[in-house]
């Protein structure tokens, strides 16, 4: 009896033991994800700041070939490119500025010049509540851009891509 009382403490234990070995790798997995999360997030508010501070419309800062992670419409990456580790180590793509903490290789960004809409010519056009990039409503144009953004966390294996849209009222 005793043996047999042994046996089922033995197997209660094993079987805590495996499910908090299985928690922790699931919580340090959401952290990693997070992390990464973060790390992209960082990288598309550093580049809104640059298309606010740097691009001058019109431009000539876009390329083909995205010198300076500048593309022009249709030349950055396609949704399943941006997913692909192998694009963001064979094309041109920004840096984060600063140094972010507690990640494997920092985040990095491109930047594609969409085009131009003009708010008086069209009324389906971007609507801007003010803040931001450009102020309340009224004529002008807007131009539009698409940040991709690869964020990584404490290991390569966790990769959150992000692609946003970006207006500049001119």
């Amino acid at each position: 009896m005793a043996l047999l009382m042994l046996f089922v403490l033995t197997l209660i234990g094993v079987s805590s033991i495996s499910t908090t070995t299985m928690e922790e790798k699931m919580s340090g997995n959401t952290r990693n994800r997070q992390l990464a999360f973060q790390a992209a997030e960082s990288v598309v508010r550093d580049a809104e700041k640059f298309i606010d501070t740097a691009i001058i419309i019109p431009s000539t800062q876009f390329t083909n070939t995205g010198v300076g992670g500048l593309y022009t419409l249709g030349k950055g990456p396609s949704s399943s490119e941006a997913i692909d580790s192998a694009w963001w180590t064979t094309h041109n793509k920004v840096h984060y500025t600063s140094t972010k903490q507690g990640i494997k290789t920092q985040p990095q960004y491109v930047i594609e010049y969409l085009g131009s809409s003009s708010q008086a010519s069209s009324p389906t056009s971007i609507n801007i509540f003010g803040g931001g990039g450009g102020g309340g409503g009224g004529q002008g144009s807007i131009e539009t851009f698409r940040i991709t953004a690869r964020g990584t966390g404490a290991t390569d294996n966790a990769i959150v891509v992000l692609q946003t849209h970006y207006g500049k009222r001119i």
